[in-house]
């Protein structure tokens, strides 16, 4: 069976929408641990353009030289996560507590996104590939 799916996040709202065969909807969730979940992802996907981390509704804190907290803010809904880099400034780890969603009810759980190669476009040197982890009993990588 074929699924597809997609997460955005439109005017302070969130929604995660999975259709079978692209066409018949099995997932349309809404509501307040959907609108968390994508802005952590859209945190976790701004390595891939590294602008959006200049928005004013993003606020950085530093933890030590290689590490940094970023909360953001938007519409009334916060996120936080914690970004981790290398030596030389290129991106390793986003690491932040996301809800995943169970049959029982959604809880909050490990989520880890990883850079695996890095390319260089336009002078800007991000990563090409990233796995995506849930750090639950077992981990459960989604992407990679």
């Amino acid at each position: 069976m074929y699924f597809s799916g997609r997460d955005k996040y439109m005017g302070g709202e969130g929604q995660m929408l999975i259709k079978l065969f692209s066409l018949i909807p099995v997932v349309d969730a809404k509501g307040k641990e959907i609108d968390q979940g994508a802005l952590l992802r859209y945190m976790g996907e701004m390595v891939w353009y590294p602008s959006a981390a200049l928005n004013d509704y993003i606020a950085w804190e530093e933890i030590n030289s290689t590490t940094a907290k970023a909360t953001m803010s938007y519409k009334g809904v916060t996120a936080s996560g914690t970004f981790k880099f290398d030596e030389n400034g290129d991106f390793v780890s986003f690491e932040a507590e996301r809800y995943y969603y169970r049959k029982e009810g959604s809880t909050l759980e490990r989520w880890v996104i990883k850079a695996k190669d890095y390319g260089e476009f336009e002078g800007i040197r991000i990563p090409v590939n990233l796995s995506v982890t849930w750090k639950l009993e077992r981990d459960f990588t989604k992407c990679r």
